[in-house]
């Protein structure tokens, strides 16, 4: 298992390290905000800003969320969730393995 804290004001940052396939991975999301906020996992697009069928399909998997998160929306290549003032972690185990360089972690505030 891998754990990766992350603030809700960063975005674009790229995923830290590559995650086997199964590997749970729990993201400890930091908000500091007085609203809520999202937290989006998402495949790096390719040059005009689209999944093809060779992007990596980085976040099929399976998803839990803690408390403090709230209304998943995923699909192969991007998921997000709502995350209340004060944070929550996420814990994701994906279907393939993951490169690091084509995963991005984004925070969106208020």
């Amino acid at each position: 298992m891998a754990t990766y804290n992350f603030n809700i004001t960063a975005s674009g940052v790229t995923q830290p390290a590559d995650i086997g396939l199964g590997v749970s991975t729990d993201y400890v999301i930091a908000n500091p905000l007085p609203s809520s906020a999202y937290f989006t996992l998402e495949t790096v697009p390719n040059n005009e800003g689209f999944y093809t069928a060779s992007s990596p399909k980085n976040t099929s998997g399976s998803f839990t969320l803690g408390a403090g998160l709230s209304g998943l929306v995923q699909n192969d290549y991007i998921a997000s969730v709502v995350v209340a003032p004060g944070g929550g972690t996420l814990t994701f185990v994906p279907k393939t393995a993951i490169i690091s360089s084509t995963l991005k972690l984004r925070g969106i505030g208020d």
